[in-house]
């Protein structure tokens, strides 16, 4: 069964360039491709909760792969010059990444996910 990428839509701003995903074993999160876990699929549907709420969504690893552009280096920290493209692709943080990943996730989530990007519908205020 294929691997999945968990997406932090709470933790994605709109000021962000990059989409927020989840490290490997749930510790922390991560921008670039390369530093993002990737979690079984029966890991996944063992606790949907957890992984799949709305506030994160899991999503094929298939899927999200081919969405990641070389990010800018001076967007991340350990970067270095000799360090090759693959480990800067980041996935854009806009609507129609967004788009693709809420069509590919693994269930219907508990809770709308509202991503946040640039040029989404402003949340409303509570006042």
């Amino acid at each position: 069964m294929a691997d999945y990428i968990v997406i932090s839509v709470h933790h994605t701003l709109r000021s962000h360039r990059y989409i927020t995903l989840w490290a490997p074993n749930d510790c922390g999160y991560r921008w670039r491709l390369s530093g993002a876990g990737r979690y079984p699929h029966d890991h996944v549907m063992s606790m949907l909760d957890y992984y799949n709420s709305g506030s994160n969504i899991a999503v094929p690893a298939e899927v999200v792969e081919p969405l990641a552009r070389p990010g800018d280096p001076h967007d991340f920290d350990g970067v270095t010059l000799d360090m090759p493209v693959s480990d800067l692709l980041a996935v854009p943080n806009n609507k129609g990444v967004w788009e693709k990943l809420l069509a590919n996730v693994i269930t219907p989530t508990r809770y709308k996910p509202c991503p946040d990007y640039p040029g989404a519908r402003r949340k409303k205020e509570s006042t």
